[in-house]
């Protein structure tokens, strides 16, 4: 029977993304900050999208334009730099960071592919190409078993196989999150009188670390450069 693991994992922070209407940058950027990254990629000449990871618990309504605004530029500026260029919010949303996965993929006569099987965080840009191969095993597996050989060793085999590189991916996406996001599991109490719980500068100062590790050992680089796009360097 079919069974999903649900959920599986929880991300630390939810994204808030943003698509402003303005003039393009001249960059896409990535960068890391003590509350959580902030991204910055350039759509069409005149379309610019922005996300920042967020608690969560929170939903679209409680971020106004102006704490949007206000969150981005202190997150995005840089020493000696003008604030970044402001624009009209034309869409805006909360994006879902939980993943599941369905183990076994198959019983009996149905086969699950693609997010019916498996929820993956955008983080490593692997969802597409998880479903693209779910679907290519799934199809040698039919034409095998259906073909002019009719063997079902692939069919019978599509769950095992598709899950170990599923596993896989899964780990990579996960272990990207942690590398950037600020998260309430790297978090302290405040000891001051405003409630909740407050990025620590310790937990931020890790994952800059684990960042400058990736950027200047080669070993670790090369590493990184094929789980994410399947290039050697």
């Amino acid at each position: 029977m079919l069974s999903a693991l649900d959920p599986l994992f929880v991300a630390p922070g939810g994204v808030q993304g943003a698509v402003v209407e303005r003039e393009r940058s001249s960059l896409d950027a990535e960068l890391t900050h003590v509350v959580g990254p902030t991204m910055e990629q350039n759509r069409v000449r005149q379309l610019t999208r922005f996300m920042l990871e967020v608690p969560n618990a929170d939903t679209v309504d409680v971020w106004s334009d102006a704490r949007i605004w206000d969150e981005l530029t202190e997150r995005l500026h840089a020493e000696a730099e003008p604030d970044i260029a402001q624009g009209a919010l034309v869409e805006r949303d909360v994006l879902d960071l939980r993943v599941r996965v369905a183990q076994p993929m198959h019983d009996r006569r149905v086969f699950l592919a693609g997010d019916a099987a498996h929820l993956i965080t955008p983080a490593g840009g692997k969802g597409m190409n998880l479903a693209i191969q779910d679907a290519i095993e799934l199809a040698c597996g039919l034409r095998e078993r259906y073909g002019p050989d009719r063997t079902a060793q692939r069919l019978a085999g599509y769950s095992a196989t598709r899950l170990a590189a599923i596993w896989r991916t899964q780990e990579f996406s996960h272990w990207m999150l942690t590398l950037l996001h600020a998260g309430v599991s790297q978090s302290r109490h405040d000891t001051d009188d405003r409630a909740g719980v407050q990025p620590s500068d310790f937990a931020y100062e890790l994952r800059r670390a684990r960042l400058q590790e990736l950027i200047g050992n080669r070993q670790l680089s090369r590493w990184f450069a094929y789980a994410y796009a399947g290039v050697d360097l």
